[in-house]
């Protein structure tokens, strides 16, 4: 081929695709533009570039899925390699003989692109039998905007398949005409080669041209392709990872601020219409690979809810694309107008219930497990959260269960609308040895004892407090509580949506805390674990929390808690997602369970990190589940694949849910009737021999 034609040709490809993908970027960027401001993206420079270099390059969160983690991370490294022989391609437009300079030009370098060549093709293939084999049914759907998934899917594997196989042929015609500068290390292309040996001089020429062109074309028409698709993600993953909160958006929600006395007729709290999200939430959208891995561990969509986190991510990318002529001002829309005025219209749709359903939205349990298993770093949960926060403080829209549990935290100080009178029931016959606060924390009290809500007023969470706080008497750990002065943290009503009233409770604990001089906090509830030291620094509270297990680990490691009595039992612990996913807690409560004589381990399939919800969190203890298999149920029986003899726990909540599922499977002949769900306090207090009455087994509600 003529020299001129191939440089012309391999110029028109290159530029006629560069000009295509741009014009995409660019309208997608201009959408972007068009999400709310979100400050404090751009803080943590240097853990930020680790993460890229944890998450992206090093593609740990891929490995979380060990094989298919290992094919993708394949594909992404050979991706990386591919530059390298496209930059090569590019030159060789030129020059036939073009070889990179410097440490570019080597054996080793061709010896890592081929390994890579056949590697990315091993991948393909097992990619390829995953999709068969596992080919999407009820979970598929088509976008407007990006069509058939599994199609899709298809022909990207095909398509990622020549960009190897064209750059290979090039390299194996270069080889047979002497032109490849890795004459021994490149041996894919060295076999590929020694196939045309027998062809002329000027066949060669034209295969390696050819080739070549080919190479630039499917590499070109990739990028318009990505561009355009779910695989845009090759771009906009790193950036998103970059903007992520890190190391995952688990524990702490965002807040948003909220000035009652400078409202106007604007001023929006949450997401009501996707205009209302941030940047951040429309690049996640932009950047949802549509793996499933979030579907695929949702206790939600695991229990036939309508709550897809999937969707939930992509519902938003199709809605910024439908509204995307209307954004960027292509189409007017005046909202004074008929068209204005007409519900039905694109402009007019809200997302709750125009993009996603009421029963979608109340679904969430917060749990954290989409976010932990998002190999791109999208924040699930508090773009869900957002949308709770508009229908709850805008539209006063929600189910009217949380109203009753919003009230009681309004009236009384807790979900359950008790007295705050009642909140020392627990500590019945230990009166005289527990310190009440009623000034500042005595100077031998080295932590406020926490007991909240679920410990002060649910029969079960009593049990716990008592224990617990026997336990440390035992261990002469000098603490104190609040009694009747604490209220609830404002949890419930944060992940309900109410974000005014969690700041106003927030606020009133945080002025109370610095008024007693508390530095130290110890409670047995992982959600006002999270709270009290994820969330109250967002307002100026510093304590150093800790949460009853972590404590009971150290006591008993440093003797001063010594369990002496035997429990002959399997025990098998539930990990709380407040406790493991959010916040990292997993080997403490089981080196509390361990120290305990003559008890037998097992570990349920998910467990740790990759526990399974109890259906309690996100303010679903106080809502209705109505729709599908309960999710305590859906835990309770993988728990039960260990045969357990006990369930035990280290939530308050999750006592609740795990007790309940007990029962109503035992009532159906499914689990033993002598099954008990006990908190890990309550077995150490057995073991110990304090708190007898207290640490019993867990009995029924009364």
């Amino acid at each position: 081929m003529p020299d001129g034609v191939r440089i012309a040709l391999g110029f028109a490809i290159m530029f006629g695709a560069l000009g295509l993908a741009s014009r995409r970027i660019r309208v997608v960027v201009e959408l972007l533009r068009r999400g709310r401001p979100d400050p404090g993206r751009s803080k943590n420079v240097p853990v930020k570039i680790k993460a890229e270099l944890v998450k992206v390059l090093a593609q740990k969160k891929l490995f979380q899925w060990s094989f298919p983690g290992l094919l993708h991370a394949l594909t992404f490294w050979g991706f990386l390699v591919v530059q390298v022989t496209l930059i090569e391609s590019v030159g060789e437009l030129f020059d036939p003989e073009f070889k990179l300079p410097w440490i570019f030009h080597g054996e080793w370098m061709g010896f890592v692109q081929d390994s890579f060549f056949a590697l990315v093709t091993l991948a393909l293939i097992g990619f390829a039998i995953i999709r068969v084999r596992n080919a999407p049914k009820k979970l598929e759907r088509k976008s407007r905007f990006y069509g058939s998934h599994l199609g899709q899917a298809y022909f990207i594997l095909f398509m990622i398949f020549m960009v190897v196989a064209t750059v290979a042929v090039a390299r194996g015609a270069r080889f047979a005409l002497d032109t490849l500068p890795y004459p021994t290390g490149a041996f894919v292309s060295h076999g590929i080669g020694i196939t045309m040996a027998g062809l002329s001089h000027n066949a060669l020429r034209w295969i390696e041209d050819v080739a070549l062109l080919a190479h630039l074309a499917v590499v070109f028409s990739f990028l318009v392709i990505v561009v355009n698709s779910k695989h845009m993600h090759i771009f906009t993953a790193p950036i998103n990872v970059a903007f992520g909160r890190q190391p995952l958006a688990l524990g702490a929600l965002q807040p948003i601020e909220i000035d009652m006395e400078n409202m106007t007729e604007d001023t929006v709290f949450g997401a009501g219409k996707l205009e209302h999200l941030t940047w951040k939430q429309l690049l996640d959208g932009i950047t949802c690979t549509e793996c499933g891995r979030c579907q695929s561990v949702c206790p939600a969509w695991n229990t036939d809810k309508p709550l897809n986190p999937k969707f939930i991510i992509t519902g938003i990318r199709d809605d910024m694309f439908t509204k995307g002529d209307y954004l960027l001002g292509k189409k007017a829309f005046d909202p004074a107008s008929p068209e204005g005025q007409d519900p039905e219209h694109v402009m007019n749709k809200a997302l709750v219930p125009g993009v996603f359903s009421e029963d979608v939205l109340w679904a969430c349990t917060t749990c954290g497990a989409c976010t932990y298993e998002c190999p791109v770093d999208i924040e699930h949960v508090d773009t869900i959260v957002d949308m709770r926060r508009y229908q709850v403080m805008m539209e006063s829209a929600f189910p009217h269960e949380g109203g009753l549990m919003l009230r009681n935290l309004e009236n009384s100080g807790n979900p359950w609308g008790a007295p705050a009178s009642q909140r020392l029931d627990w500590a019945k016959g230990i009166e005289d040895r527990l310190v009440v606060l009623n000034g500042q924390m005595p100077a031998d009290a080295e932590y406020l004892f926490w007991v909240g809500c679920a410990g002060a007023f649910d029969d079960r969470g009593q049990k716990t407090t008592r224990a617990l706080a026997e336990l440390l008497m035992e261990a002469g750990i000098g603490f104190a509580v609040l009694g009747p002065q604490e209220t609830c943290t404002g949890d419930p009503a944060r992940r309900f949506g109410n974000e005014y009233l969690f700041q106003e409770m927030a606020k009133a604990n945080i002025e109370l805390f610095n008024s007693k001089g508390v530095r130290k906090i110890v409670t047995a509830c992982p959600h006002c674990f999270n709270t009290l030291g994820n969330e109250y620094s967002q307002f100026g509270g510093e304590f150093e929390v800790i949460h009853h297990s972590e404590l009971l680990a150290r006591l008993v490691k440093e003797g001063r808690l010594k369990p002496s009595k035997e429990t002959a039992a399997a025990i098998t612990y539930h990990d709380p997602c407040y406790l493991a996913r959010h916040n990292g807690v997993v080997d403490e409560p089981r080196k509390v369970i361990d120290s305990i004589p003559g008890v037998k381990t097992s570990e349920p399939e998910r467990s740790g990190k990759k526990t399974f919800c109890c259906g309690a969190g996100g303010a679903r203890m106080w809502m209705e589940e109505s729709i599908g298999k309960r999710v305590n149920i859906e835990r309770m029986e993988q728990l039960l694949e260990t045969n357990p003899d006990v369930v035990a726990v280290g939530c308050p909540y999750c006592a609740t849910m795990m007790d309940d599922a007990a029962k109503e499977l035992a009532s159906k002949g499914k689990a033993s009737e002598d099954l008990k769900v006990m908190d890990i306090a309550q077995l150490l207090a057995q073991s110990v021999g304090v708190g007898q009455k207290a640490a019993t087994a867990t009995e029924s509600a009364e």
